[in-house]
């Protein structure tokens, strides 16, 4: 599984997630995605096979949803609750790092057009 972090989530949780061998980018650490609007980022995320992990679950379903009435398809969006991942607390980003590294190793079924809400 491929992960693209959208902007507001620590470039630090892709680079330790990369250290454990797993493909992660950080939107934040790319000039040209960190600018894209959601749409976009999803569109290009997903032309590499990449699922976006994004707390704005607003945007994101509303694209998502829009894209399954067209049939235009993604590679996946995993949601975060700013609550729970929230990243003023000491326990962020390790606490992101061992949920998605959780869900690296068990994905959700299904190539393109899932989301999953991390827990």
């Amino acid at each position: 599984m491929k992960l693209l972090l959208d902007t507001h989530h620590s470039r630090l949780a892709a680079e330790r997630l990369r250290a454990d061998g797993h493909d992660v980018m950080a939107a934040a650490d790319d000039p040209v995605l960190a600018s894209l609007p959601d749409e976009e980022l999803l569109r290009a995320a997903s032309r590499s096979g990449r699922a976006v992990v994004t707390e704005n679950a607003r945007d994101f379903d509303r694209v998502v949803r829009s894209w399954s009435l067209t049939g235009e398809h993604h590679a996946g969006v995993v949601f975060t609750s700013p609550r729970r991942y929230h990243r003023g607390s000491k326990a962020y980003p390790a606490s992101l790092i061992t949920a998605l590294g959780k869900l690296i190793a068990d994905p959700p079924s299904g190539e393109v057009d899932w989301v999953y809400w991390l827990s």
